[in-house]
């Protein structure tokens, strides 16, 4: 009789862990306004998408994207991790009208051996500005929103020179694929000046025991997923959308994050 009771957990858990929750969205909404009558700025973020088809869960984050209405979608890098996956991310990229959007460079991106400027046009051609230890600016509704996307810290070239042109005169928000590279982000002036930083990488461990995750891959430094406050910065990391090397996630849903700024 205990056999078969062990036989038929672990036949659930099997079921839960690798069709349930890696199906299981989590829509994270954060009111970060100071002033909460001033209309926000959305900001979406979609981290660690590992995009292999265009199947249910794909489905679900364009759908939940468009009824999101954001203002600007961020992809927190590990959007594939294989070159033959560039199609894919085009019928993708494709269903998600003319959003304002920026991408940064995962560790994975950078493994896959893909090449930058093909991945660069792909996301140039969907109106997606790559950022790779570069800068960029939005004009949403008479405010100004200054993007800092930043290389990987995992397996890229980041740059801290980058931050000499935040300013207190926009909104600043810093992204970057492996949160590690908060350890190392020397708290300054001009880092006082980000208003976020975005991170993913981590999947919130994936696999978790109440909340605790049981491994983090490298590069992940001394954070696992939520929100942090650090010298440099308030930062968020988010337990992303896809899975890596295992197909799998127990408590650690899915996630798209919505900052409202």
């Amino acid at each position: 009789m205990s056999l078969r009771i062990l036989f038929i957990f672990i036949l659930c858990a099997t079921f839960y862990t690798g069709f349930i929750e890696p199906q299981w969205l989590y829509v994270n909404v954060k009111d970060m306004r100071s002033d909460k009558n001033k209309d926000p700025i959305r900001v979406v973020q979609l981290s660690d998408l590992h995009i292999q088809k265009i199947g249910r869960r794909e489905t679900k984050v364009i759908d939940h994207l468009k009824a999101l209405e954001a203002d600007l979608l961020v992809l927190s890098g590990d959007v594939i991790d294989r070159e033959d996956h560039l199609p894919i991310l085009h019928s993708f990229l494709s269903e998600l009208g003319e959003m304002p959007a920026i991408a940064v460079l995962g560790n994975w991106e950078h493994w896959a051996g893909l090449d930058i400027k093909t991945l660069y046009e792909e996301y140039e051609h969907h109106n997606v500005r790559l950022l790779v230890n570069d800068l960029t600016s939005f004009q949403i509704r008479q405010r100004s929103i200054k993007v800092f996307g930043i290389d990987d810290f995992t397996a890229g070239q980041p740059n801290f020179d980058l931050l000499q042109y935040a300013s207190n005169e926009e909104l600043t928000l810093l992204v970057q694929h492996s949160p590690g590279f908060f350890d190392n982000l020397p708290a300054g002036p001009n880092s006082q000046l980000l208003d976020l930083c975005l991170a993913g990488h981590t999947h919130g461990g994936q696999v978790t025991l109440f909340g605790r995750p049981l491994w983090v891959p490298p590069g992940s430094g001394n954070f696992s997923s939520g929100r942090y406050q650090t010298p440099a910065c308030e930062l968020f990391v988010s337990k992303g959308i896809g899975t890596s090397i295992l197909p799998i996630r127990f408590w650690a849903r899915p996630e798209i994050s919505v900052f409202d700024l």
